[in-house]
């Protein structure tokens, strides 16, 4: 008799060309994943593109700022299981004072932290209830926590708790639901990346290897929770 082969198992990096998706989608790949990869439509000039391309993944236009991009790439990814959804799309914290913000640089934090995520996973839900265990992680960050919260960074700080409200909400929706699918929010760590402008306080590499761990141990019984890179638990 012939041996069965298992499929590989299929993840969606959205936010993928650069800083931590781009390691994501490299390191995923590595571990012989199938791999899917974002890009905002209008950087497909970008050089990072060809990091992207180096990867092996198959590159979906997305945009979270774009609903009917994200509607476009589900349709393009097909019928197959997703496995694994990670929203990693981010966007400066600057300016740091609250008072040198305005209403346009609020409204677009929370648009590519928070509602952009929200999108995603309402229409790449279908296709992560087809896994045996769907599970969607939303790249947070401790800046969210409002435990942790020390002040500055306040549009940020909003965005990335509506996220983080975001993700306890969900759990709960899908838990009552009875579905597959399991989601929990992540903060990477503080790596460099251009939108840090290069400055960091923890190593890259030690951070995806975490990231991609704790990735791929997700259990049921973590739905709707908060982790550090490193596996840690973290406050709301």
């Amino acid at each position: 008799m012939g041996s069965v082969t298992t499929p590989k198992r299929r993840i969606l990096v959205v936010g993928a060309n650069r800083g931590i998706g781009l390691n994501l989608t490299h390191s995923f790949a590595e571990r012989d994943w199938t791999v899917f990869g974002s890009i905002r439509p209008e950087t497909l000039d970008d050089p990072s593109l060809e990091d992207l391309k180096a990867t092996g993944a198959t590159i979906l236009p997305i945009d979270f700022k774009d609903e009917q991009s994200i509607i476009n790439a589900a349709n393009a990814y097909g019928d197959e299981a997703l496995d694994v959804l990670v929203n990693c799309g981010g966007i400066t914290d600057q300016p740091s004072d609250w008072l040198d913000n305005n209403a346009d640089m609020a409204m677009e934090k929370f648009q590519v932290m928070a509602v952009g995520p929200y999108l995603t996973t309402r229409y790449f839900l279908p296709k992560l209830k087809k896994s045996p265990l769907g599970k969607i992680v939303n790249i947070s960050s401790d800046f969210g926590s409002m435990t942790l919260n020390t002040g500055n960074h306040l549009t940020y700080r909003m965005a990335k708790a509506a996220l983080n409200a975001q993700t306890v909400t969900l759990a709960h929706e899908l838990r009552k639901a009875g579905e597959p699918v399991v989601v929990v929010a992540m903060n990477p760590g503080f790596v460099a990346t251009k939108m840090t402008n290069w400055t960091f306080e923890d190593d890259m590499d030690t951070c995806i290897a975490g990231l991609v761990r704790n990735i791929e141990g997700i259990t049921k019984e973590q739905n709707g929770q908060f982790f550090n890179w490193d596996g840690k638990q973290l406050p709301w």
